[in-house]
């Protein structure tokens, strides 16, 4: 009997075991699965966070783009303006530096009219002396002439008085040029490569002794270089003096001298 008994309980012992373990293991996955969705949880949560952290960094990105591309505009507008300014200053330079050129041009013009304008000044001051020498020169060969003439008209007044027969059978004869006391004029060399050519007619004032004393021009070959350089080379000859009846007499001498080139 006793064993009868024993046989049931231990079939109610197994029945509450199985019901102990089922109720364990209900627990264990219902533990597992709020496990599970707490997991689940937290992990949409981190990447969340990640996404907005992300988003975050791309915003903050392109707001420092957005800086950097204003920034940029505003360099660029000072960097224009600058250049600008700097081209205008430049420009001002150059103008300046123009204008202080045209003035030095203008001064060294003005200089040089003032310059030109002394020359010839004193072009005219050398023309108007050389003038007045040559009409000093011209009386002084009239009052020579006059004095020659004087002794003319005194030696033929003595003359006369000695008889009208002495003077009748008076000997003149004029003064002339002795070719042998002197050099000819050397022909210049300008009026060779010129080829300049011609006749110069001349006036001494001879003395007795035969010395010429002054000279002129008296009619000229058409260039003042022959002319001048004739009068200067004749002006060192001697003269064989004016005699009237053998008797030397201060006169006035004519001599001709022609330029001619030889080919």
């Amino acid at each position: 009997m006793s064993n009868t008994m024993s046989t049931p309980d231990q079939k109610q012992g197994l029945g509450q075991s199985a019901e102990s373990v089922i109720a364990i293991a209900l627990l264990c996955v219902c533990a597992a699965a709020g496990i599970a969705a707490w997991l689940l949880s937290g992990k949409e949560a981190t990447i969340t966070l990640s996404e907005q952290g992300e988003l975050a960094k791309v915003t903050a990105v392109q707001a420092e783009e957005q800086i950097l591309t204003e920034e940029q505009a505003v360099l660029a507008e000072w960097q224009a303006r600058l250049d600008g300014e700097f081209s205008q200053r430049e420009q001002n330079m150059r103008q300046q530096a123009q204008l202080v050129t045209m003035q030095q041009q203008s001064e060294a013009l003005a200089m040089a009219q003032a310059s030109a304008e002394a020359a010839a000044r004193a072009a005219e001051v050398a023309e108007a002396r050389a003038r007045n020498a040559e009409q000093q020169r011209q009386l002084a060969l009239a009052k020579i002439e006059e004095k020659a003439l004087a002794a003319n008209t005194s030696a033929v007044d003595s003359k006369t008085k000695s008889g009208a027969a002495d003077l009748a059978v008076e000997d003149r004869v004029p003064a002339s040029i002795d070719w042998n006391s002197c050099a000819r004029p050397e022909y210049p060399e300008e009026s060779v490569r010129f080829g300049q050519q011609g006749t110069v007619t001349m006036a001494f004032t001879v003395d007795a002794n035969g010395q010429p004393s002054e000279g002129k021009i008296v009619e000229t070959s058409g260039t003042r270089r022959l002319d001048y350089r004739a009068l200067s080379a004749l002006s060192r000859c001697k003269f064989e003096p004016e005699r009237v009846n053998g008797n030397a007499i201060s006169s006035l001498a004519q001599v001709r001298f022609t330029w001619k080139l030889t080919r």
